[in-house]
């Protein structure tokens, strides 16, 4: 073996090592599309299959995008596994049918349609090995440059996602030639890799040759500032992942205060996570930043794709996808020793002195809103609730009944938010409303002689 190919298989075998992806016993399926890249990967795997204590297995797809072309690559995949003795198996699929039934590019369907049928095959333990190189991923990180993305889209490609590994990300498009030609390995060459009118097929054939004379050594000059780059983000991404631990409420929402307090890099990737906990994937940077001015500003909501809704009300910042109008409704008996609601929060009644009355009149009127006439509901029933259709009550001092929705509608309160507004009826009525305040018929006046102001806690 030259020294060459000897390197490039010690950095394949060292990748390996190094990210953990190639456990004892574990099925692996090659993604095997009959390009040099995956040949390499495929013949790599199988001479070492015994060495890692692989159950090894290829996998095509036939996206029937290229006629003529796609059946012999096809073909020439099964020579090739049949030469190998290694199990194929391939799908046949109308790409371009299936993209237009669910709305979706092409590229995207395809990708999807690949990796279903991948992890079909490789079961819940087993791996997807993809052969990604470290030319693709220097590429990738251009192309996101190019579309403005942050530091997590200069990354690069990762050499694991979750079960996703890729074994020669390590290696440049070069090596992998110079690997197939030692071992005498034939491949297919398709056609479109060589069309410019594909963005990424312009930054290989006129950007990256120009990259290359500056420096012969840029694929790896770009995997290092990768690799320093992933690391900040990991760590960015272990203070962001902290602070929204720390600020989580119980019932959904996070403390707003504590959002606030978190320096401005860390902020930013909270709000990342929490998106792609909601869709599988990250915003962009004009989504991240609207939600981060609504935050510091404490006040407003935003709407982003994916009917995702954020929006800050009181001290708690909440974030979900919209459900439009329709909710789980809830209710809960109230004593006067108080409920607990089912978001965690605890609903309680405290009798306030004619002094204390007062200063909070005089101090909050939103406060005021809260002080209620203890004597008209003491002797009724009493249900702490999520809002109901048809629902509407008279707020002290506005003269005039409304529904809750129209209400809700008028203050811009958060469809998501909706659900969790607590509602407290005595008997047949609606007595008060969280965030309306108390009803006209329960309202406190200079008659009245026992009052109580309702609170409601926040349990962390």
């Amino acid at each position: 073996m030259n020294k060459g190919v000897e390197t490039i298989e010690r950095k394949i075998s060292s990748t390996i090592h190094e990210w953990g992806m190639l456990p004892r016993g574990c099925t692996v399926v090659a993604g095997l599309s009959g390009g040099a890249d995956s040949v390499t990967m495929t013949h790599f795997l199988f001479r070492h299959a015994s060495e890692y204590g692989i159950k090894l297995t290829a996998a095509h797809v036939n996206h029937g995008l290229r006629g003529k072309d796609a059946d012999s690559d096809e073909q020439f995949v099964r020579s090739f596994c049949e030469n190998y003795s290694i199990p194929i198996h391939v799908l046949n699929a109308d790409v371009r049918s299936i993209a237009r039934q669910n709305s979706q590019g092409i590229e995207e369907c395809g990708r999807n349609v690949r990796y279903s049928f991948f992890r079909s095959l490789c079961g819940e333990n087993g791996r997807i090995a993809t052969a990604h190189t470290l030319s693709d991923s220097a590429e990738t990180s251009l192309m996101n440059f190019a579309k403005g993305a942050g530091a997590k889209g200069l990354c690069g490609i990762p050499p694991v996602r979750g079960n996703i590994i890729r074994p020669i990300i390590g290696i440049t498009r070069g090596e992998v030639e110079e690997y197939c030609k030692f071992y005498g390995l034939q491949y297919v060459t398709d056609r479109t890799n060589f069309d410019d009118s594909f963005a990424r097929n312009k930054i290989r054939l006129h950007v990256m040759p120009v990259l290359r004379e500056i420096n012969p050594e840029f694929e790896n000059s770009a995997a290092r500032a990768s690799y320093i780059l992933r690391s900040d983000e990991e760590y960015l991404d272990s203070l962001a992942l902290e602070g929204l631990r720390k600020a989580l409420l119980k019932g959904g929402g996070y403390r707003l205060d504590e959002l606030q307090q978190m320096p401005h890099a860390v902020l930013l990737h909270a709000i990342s996570i929490i998106f792609g906990k909601m869709k599988k994937s990250r915003s962009d940077f004009n989504h991240i930043a609207a939600v981060e001015r609504i935050i510091n500003s404490g006040a407003g909501s935003v709407t982003c794709p994916g009917r995702i809704q954020c929006a800050v009300s009181g001290n708690t910042f909440f974030a979900g996808i919209q459900q439009y109008d329709d909710c789980a409704e809830w209710s809960v008996p109230f004593s006067l020793n108080g409920a607990v609601l089912p978001d965690g929060r605890s609903f309680e009644l405290h009798k306030v002195s004619a002094e204390a009355m007062e200063k909070h009149q005089k101090i909050n009127k939103l406060l005021f809103n809260n002080l209620i006439n203890y004597d008209t509901i003491l002797s009724m029933n009493k249900l702490v609730r999520s809002r109901r259709p048809g629902d509407a009550y008279r707020p002290a001092h506005r003269g005039v009944k409304k529904t809750l929705k129209k209400l809700f509608n008028e203050a811009k309160v958060p469809v998501m938010e909706r659900c969790h507004r607590a509602v407290l009826q005595c008997g047949d009525e609606i007595v008060w409303v969280e965030g309306f305040g108390v009803s006209q018929e329960a309202c406190v006046s200079e008659n009245t002689k026992n009052i109580a102001e309702i609170i409601i806690k926040e349990c962390r």
